[in-house]
């Protein structure tokens, strides 16, 4: 199985140097590249960077098949451990999948501050709950839609198809999660949701606010955009919210 990095969707560590460190965490089937122009920016202003690669990701999908939850959470454990090495402040922020990854951070890791963007309580796709049927047919994977963005293509490193043993995976962490760990989050939390997302319900995000035990919490609803947010227009508008959050 190929396991060579698609162009585009490399890990980066950018040394900053005000101590504060800001992990990112991609989405599923997505790549680092989803947030990186978001890291690029918060490194201009001094913040240490990391975007990590999620195991099975950003090579061949079917490197999806035989990868587990549990090996994300634990990527994720080494990250902000890493991080909290160098940094006086550590900052997680997820996108999708990556904010369930998020909220387990902070739930169970010494972090800081949380953002979480179109972060998964309800989704749309009915396909979820047929995932036990979707195991008896021919195929491994389910297609997706061309994704159509308004940022620069090398921001848009992604897989094209959903491997059905990786969304059974998802939906795991996304049980777990919201059983286990959002009632233990604690950290200040900015939820960044899009009421024109087809992929989260937007109810997601509004259960998160109200799950969440953090004393300081912010929803932001964005107008007009699609699930991930960070490569479309009005994006800068969600980072300078992210920045100002951070800086509070």
């Amino acid at each position: 199985m190929n396991t060579e990095i698609m162009p585009g969707a490399e890990p980066y560590v950018w040394q900053g140097t005000n101590g504060k460190g800001v992990l990112l965490i991609h989405g599923f089937t997505g790549s680092p590249s989803e947030l990186r122009e978001l890291g690029e920016q918060l490194h201009r202003k001094g913040y240490t960077v990391e975007g990590i690669l999620l195991a099975g990701h950003g090579t061949d999908p079917r490197n999806l098949l035989k990868v587990r939850a549990e090996e994300w959470l634990e990527q994720v454990r080494q990250a902000v451990l890493g991080l909290r090495r160098s940094c006086g402040t550590v900052m997680v922020i997820g996108m999708s999948m990556g904010g369930l990854l998020t909220l387990y951070a902070g739930a169970e890791l010494p972090v800081d501050k949380l953002v979480v963007l179109s972060t998964p309580i309800y989704l749309y796709d009915w396909r979820v709950h047929f995932l036990w049927l979707a195991d008896r047919l021919p195929y491994w994977a389910i297609p997706k839609s061309p994704r159509r963005i308004d940022a620069p293509e090398c921001y848009n490193a992604a897989y094209r198809c959903m491997p059905i043993a990786g969304v059974h995976q998802l939906v795991k962490l996304l049980r777990l999660v919201k059983k286990q760990e959002i009632p233990k989050v604690r950290q200040p939390v900015l939820i960044i949701q899009s009421r024109t997302d087809h992929t989260v319900r937007p109810e997601s995000a509004q259960y998160i606010a109200d799950q969440v035990a953090s004393e300081h919490k912010k929803l932001l609803w964005v107008p007009d955009a699609r699930h991930v947010m960070t490569l479309f227009t009005g994006r800068q508008a969600i980072y300078a919210a992210i920045e100002a959050f951070l800086e509070e």
